[in-house]
């Protein structure tokens, strides 16, 4: 049983250039602290990007059956490479951390990997850096923050309204509370940190009916967000599979009945046109469509939406 294992694995790279991300106007680089993160959120879907990595291949296992049993991959000498690889990056370049594996995730925080990125980030470089984390235990990095404040934005990102944060724990386990992660956002604006707001996944049955959409965007809108991106559940995978599954085995067979629902492609889309339109809407009505970036994986056609906001990824 793999359950809780802890896999340490060197890598080659360490800064990575992200055409995805600059599409999402979030970064034009990315660092991240190792393949799979502990945080074990249900929906994940960096398994899906594993799948013929060699490392899996050698322990005899896919990359999804050892996510699925809570198995994590951190590698610690993340930041020796970005110390060496960060110097060529310009002050025209953003780097985010993280993109794919969180560097404040449990097992990340034993090597204190997410410090040590961010002094090699700021220290060998002039490059603004974009902090994207789920664990409010990036506050205790604030001190650092604080230093290269004109370079940094703190974001946290919402996945419920604080309502329903005992239902985002099922699926979201080793993540911070909700309440935790609108706090620490609150503490970095406190401190005059920038910061952004990252609304995403929206998911359905717990984020995408209005009430909660319009309390998860009060909450990042009192911490004066230079921008929110916000973005539907991506079907990639067997992740809303999986969140349908713990959810109905946790007796919310109700909210399980929304992620059943979008198994569809076609309802899946109905999906994203609604979010896109609520969205939309709420931010009009709450004065910030102008900070709203909406993120979606597709050129847009065949959809009826008001696209002001909409960032079309294909």
């Amino acid at each position: 049983m793999i359950m809780g294992k802890v896999q340490e694995f060197q890598r080659s790279v360490g800064v990575t250039k992200s055409e995805e991300f600059n599409k999402k106007q979030l970064a034009t680089h990315a660092i991240n602290g190792g393949l799979i993160c502990g945080h074990g959120c249900a929906y994940c879907s960096t398994p899906s990007l594993l799948r013929t990595h060699a490392l899996f291949r050698d322990m005899g296992i896919s990359s999804f059956q050892y996510f699925a049993e809570g198995g994590s991959v951190v590698d610690p000498w993340t930041a020796i490479r970005v110390g060496r690889q960060i110097g060529s990056l310009t002050e025209n370049d953003m780097v985010m951390i993280s993109t794919i594996t969180d560097c404040w995730s449990p097992e990340a925080q034993k090597h204190n990997l997410g410090r040590k990125i961010l002094e090699q980030v700021l220290i060998n470089s002039k490059c603004k850096v974009r902090v994207l984390t789920k664990n409010a235990a990036v506050q205790n990095d604030f001190d650092i923050i604080k230093q290269f404040g004109d370079r940094i934005r703190i974001g946290l990102s919402i996945t419920s309204p604080i309502s329903k944060e005992n239902i985002i724990k099922l699926i979201e386990p080793n993540a911070s509370l909700m309440s935790e992660r609108i706090d620490a956002m609150k503490k970095a604006h406190s401190l005059g940190i920038k910061t952004f707001g990252m609304i995403c996944p929206v998911l359905p049955g717990i984020g995408n009916d209005p009430e909660s959409y319009k309390q998860m965007l009060s909450a990042v809108l009192e911490c004066d967000p230079e921008a929110i991106w916000t973005e539907p559940l991506n079907p990639r995978g067997p992740g809303i599979t999986r969140c349908m599954e713990i959810l109905d085995k946790n007796n919310h067979s109700n909210i399980a009945a929304h992620f059943d629902i979008i198994r569809n492609s076609t309802l899946h889309m109905d999906y994203v046109e609604n979010l896109i339109n609520m969205a939309t809407n709420i931010a009009k009505e709450m004065n910030c469509i102008d900070k709203l970036k909406i993120l979606v994986y597709s050129n847009g056609d065949g959809y009826r939406v008001d696209d002001q906001a909409v960032i079309w990824l294909k």
